[in-house]
């Protein structure tokens, strides 16, 4: 029996690492002042870059 090539932890990897970034930019905002609301808007905007950067990617 082959191994499968795609895993349950393989596909849901990156989405997984886009979840915490995002809700730890989240918290971040909530909690921290100053410099802490440039870093919380960069991991919140952090899936957005990621699918335009995949969109942008795969268009070529």
């Amino acid at each position: 029996m082959n191994k499968p090539r795609n895993s349950l932890a393989r596909i849901f990897r990156v989405p997984l690492i886009l979840l915490a970034v995002s809700l730890a930019g989240l918290v971040t905002a909530l909690l921290v002042e100053g410099h802490g609301d440039v870093i919380a808007a960069l991991a919140v905007a952090a899936p957005v870059a990621t699918i335009l950067f995949a969109y942008f990617r795969r268009r070529r």
